[in-house]
């Protein structure tokens, strides 16, 4: 629950689909719909794909990972960041990263943050066309379910790949914003800007 003096607190993952990209617009429309603090975790494939600097600059906060910093004197950064978070977005979620947090891999700061946190952590999946029917795949988003994570639904998204408009993609964040009020932001606060982004990219 948030404390009624200070901002609600969201802890962005950003993983290695092509959204990370759209990073920079979504950290901006999630700090102005809930007047939310938000911090950014980045992983090592979003690192080759965003710049930390433009996301520290947008935020307004020091960006984190792909690694643990060399300084932990205040106590481990994933146990601290964990504990800081009213709610966990990791939008995009990979296949490779669901994959892991099925199997209870915690390999990078990242996983190691979702496995440590107590708030509600919400998923938007990112996956391969292909990919999307198989039973491998429907175990995956069926056992995260089973664990409690909050898994947004896929939707359509462009594929930079084909070029066409294919199943697979990250859910939108019209969507993610309904989510996100129901497990630890609450309800939006008064404005007139939108929710609706550019075409979502898988």
């Amino acid at each position: 629950m948030t404390g009624t003096d200070r901002p609600r607190r969201l802890l962005y993952i950003v993983t290695g689909g092509i959204a990370a990209a759209d990073s920079p617009m979504w950290t901006t429309i999630l700090r102005e719909h809930f007047r939310a603090e938000v911090r950014i975790v980045l992983t090592r494939q979003a690192s080759t794909m965003v710049s930390a600097r433009a996301l520290s600059a947008i935020g307004g906060q020091r960006v984190h990972g792909p690694d643990w910093d060399d300084d932990q004197s205040g106590g481990a950064e994933h146990v601290r960041l964990a504990g800081w978070a009213d709610t966990l977005l990791v939008f995009p979620a990979t296949l490779n990263f669901c994959a892991k947090l099925a199997a209870g891999i915690c390999d990078d700061l990242a996983t190691s943050i979702i496995l440590s946190a107590g708030a509600p952590v919400v998923l938007a999946p990112s996956i391969p066309t292909g990919a999307v029917n198989k039973p491998a795949t429907r175990r995956i988003l069926q056992t995260l379910h089973s664990d409690g994570y909050v898994v947004a639904s896929s939707g359509k998204a462009l594929s930079v790949t084909s070029g066409r408009v294919e199943e697979g993609g990250p859910a939108s964040m019209e969507d993610l914003v309904k989510l996100l009020s129901l497990h630890g932001l609450g309800s939006p606060a008064p404005q007139n800007s939108s929710t609706k982004g550019s075409e979502e990219r898988k």
